[in-house]
């Protein structure tokens, strides 16, 4: 008698299997709805379809691998359409579509990022507001700190990357304003006059320093016995001082707009008071190494470094030479010239194989049975004993003729004499086996592969010209296996046949130019005949079969060169640059051009031998004096001359830079003087 629990175990076991039934089919009806959504592009029935359905069979590994791939797909375009709202500055979008990605795949990492970096945007968008404020205000510090929170919190942040640039250019153009400033209260651009022969070089400075208000301040390495001699009119006060340094080897150092260190112009003087300058280059189109090397053989530089992996120069020289170098990488980082080389390759082959006639018999043969093995057996032989072979007469009706066109037409960019390869067909494998001897006699097999390319390679080589011309350095090669060759211990070599051209053209942008003519030809005709009879004329046909294969290609290239970027043409200023001197590297040349009129004062009013600067006097053509007084002040033209006893008088006090005495009006004009050689 069996238990009341062994009887309620059955009735709940089939329970238990109908349910699953009832689930099972339940769960593909609605995972078949779901599919049918998801292909209609209802996207959210369609994965609540599914989730529903691996809910009902969640055995079912097919229904799991469905729902994954479908909110996978959909919460990677959500996430993807949030970020270009987000890119575009729409928070509250791109906010929306990253909470329905979470919703939809909350394993989807990319959209919790995307929702963190939405906080980051905000905080830096308080960040940057505040920047503006402090910016405006003319805290540029302050402004530049919260930028670098910004920047900070989100590197890509592009608003921060923007007020960033925007307090670059605010403090370039306060720095330029500031050097506007500096330039428009220098004395060094005010014009003056001098005229000193054989005069002491602190005099003259003294005489500077108490006419135009320049400050100047001695090394006291600077020798008391020079001299310098000197003949300028209406020059700025900074060329004439550059001429005067110059005449004594010396060499200055502006402390600020007004003020001048003058010091010998030694290695070990210039080592400890000339300032030098750090400057990073950031090449882009031409080899770094190239131009460390130019900037070492061309300008001397010593302190130069350089990045090859990030292509970034590093020089270390006074601002002159800096300036100098800057001008020069400028003219030759540019980018490089490219062209689109249009290709087409047709290859024509044409085939034709024919066998026509007779095919006769080539053999007759007659042998004795086997069971005839003995001498007497071979005499009891009789005609119909002996076995003969088979005869048979073939006629051939054959004629083929094919005819191919191989055509390639490859595209390729190529830059300014850059070697561009191409090629279409087939690596081919060649084998080769090497037996090494070892002690038991045998041998061990030692296997390499080498591969042949096979087929049409073309290698281009451009050049291109400013007159809107290419010239192609052109190799071509079509190649093609003719017959495999084995060799010894399995290995395995083929016979190419190959057909080369190599050429030099120069062609137009967009003229087209077909090279052509690599023919080959191949005629072969056989025959078979009968012997006598297939020699006759006519008849003989009858008594032959002839076979022949007629085989022709020709190679035909045509290439069309557009010019994509034309070379670039140099800039006036780069083109020709300025270097100074053996010796040193200067921006700008010692000159004396006018800059306005030193000598708008009235008569004796001058001393110490320099005119004062007038302001706002207008540019006047310098001349020579017109009077011989040396250490005196250029006057104007109305001015009378001395006698010459005046200048007689004058000449002692030329050392000291005193003005000389006037003449009356009446006396002639004294020679001019002579500058000195």
């Amino acid at each position: 008698m069996k238990s009341p629990q062994h009887r309620w175990a059955r009735p709940r076991l089939t329970a238990l299997a109908l349910a699953l039934l009832l689930g099972g089919c339940a769960g593909m009806q609605v995972h078949d709805e779901g599919m049918k959504l998801l292909a209609n592009g209802q996207r959210d029935a369609a994965i609540a379809k599914l989730r529903e359905a691996n809910r009902l069979a969640p055995t079912n590994s097919e229904y799991r691998i469905d729902l994954l791939n479908a909110t996978q797909s959909y919460g990677r375009e959500l996430v993807e359409s949030a970020e270009d709202a987000r890119r575009l500055g729409k928070s509250a979008e791109a906010a929306e579509l990253y909470a329905k990605a979470v919703k939809i795949d909350p394993s989807n990492e990319r959209a919790r990022r995307g929702q963190r970096g939405l906080e980051l945007d905000a905080r830096s968008a308080v960040l940057l507001a505040e920047s503006e404020r402090l910016l405006r205000e003319g805290n540029v510090a302050a402004a530049q700190e919260r930028v670098d929170a910004a920047l900070a919190d989100n590197p890509s942040n592009a608003a921060a990357k923007r007020q960033a640039a925007a307090i670059s250019e605010h403090v370039e153009k306060a720095r330029q304003a500031r050097a506007a400033q500096a330039a428009a209260q220098s004395i060094m651009n005010k014009p003056v006059t001098l005229q000193f022969r054989d005069a002491n070089l602190r005099m003259v400075f003294e005489a500077l320093s108490r006419t135009t208000g320049l400050n100047v301040i001695l090394d006291r390495d600077v020798r008391a016995d020079l001299k310098t001699t000197i003949f300028v009119k209406d020059a700025a006060v900074e060329d004439t001082v550059d001429l005067i340094l110059l005449q004594n080897q010396l060499e200055k150092r502006s402390l600020n707009a007004n003020t001048l260190f003058i010091y010998p112009a030694t290695a070990a003087k210039q080592k400890e008071y000339q300032d030098l300058q750090v400057r990073t280059f950031q090449v882009t189109n031409i080899d770094v190494k190239y131009l460390q090397t130019l900037l070492k053989t061309v300008l001397k530089v010593k302190d130069i470094s350089v990045d090859e992996r990030s292509g970034t120069l590093v020089m270390r020289d006074t601002a002159d030479a800096i300036a100098v170098a800057s001008k020069v990488i400028a003219a030759h980082d540019v980018p490089e010239s490219e062209v689109m080389l249009e290709v087409e390759v047709l290859e024509v082959s044409h085939d034709r194989l024919s066998n026509l006639g007779i095919e006769p018999p080539t053999k007759f043969s007659i042998s004795t049975p086997t069971s005839a093995n003995t001498i007497g057996a071979l005499k009891a032989l009789t005609r119909n004993d002996l076995i003969v072979s088979p005869l048979g007469v073939g006629i051939n009706f054959r004629l083929e003729d094919s005819d191919a066109n191989l055509l390639a037409s490859p595209r390729i960019r190529a830059r300014n004499k850059e070697k561009a390869r191409i090629l279409i067909g087939d690596r081919v494998p060649i084998i080769t086996n090497t037996v090494t001897p070892t002690n038991t006699g045998g041998g061990v097999v030692t296997g390499s592969v080498q591969y042949q390319d096979v087929g049409l390679k073309l290698e281009f080589e451009p050049q291109i010209y400013s007159d809107q011309e290419v010239g192609i350095r052109i190799s071509l090669e079509v190649s093609s296996i003719v017959k495999e060759i084995a060799g010894p211990n399995g290995s395995l070599a083929y016979q190419i046949g190959t057909r080369n051209a190599q050429t030099v053209v120069r062609l137009r942008d967009g003229e087209t130019q077909i090279l052509g003519g690599l023919i080959s030809a191949e005629d072969r005709n056989a025959s078979a005949r009968v012997p006598g009879v297939g020699h006759l004329p006519v008849v003989g046909r009858l008594f032959g079969n002839n076979s022949g294969t007629d085989k022709k290609t020709e190679v035909v290239l045509s290439i069309t060169p557009r010019i994509v970027r034309p070379p670039a043409v140099l800039d006036a200023s780069v083109r020709s640059v300025f270097s100074g001197t053996e010796g040193s590297v200067r921006e700008r040349a010692l000159q004396l051009d006018p800059v306005g009129s030193a000598s708008g004062q009235a008569s004796g009013q001058a001393s110490g031998g320099v005119a004062p600067p007038v302001a706002g006097a207008r540019p006047v053509v310098p001349r020579l004096p017109t009077r011989t007084s040396v250490g005196t002040v250029g006057t104007p033209a109305s001015r009378p001359e001395p006698a010459p006893a005046a200048r007689a008088a004058a000449a002692p006090a030329a050392p000291t830079g005193e003005a000389a005495p006037e003449a009356p009006a009446a006396q002639p004009p004294a020679e001019e003087p002579k500058a000195p050689q």
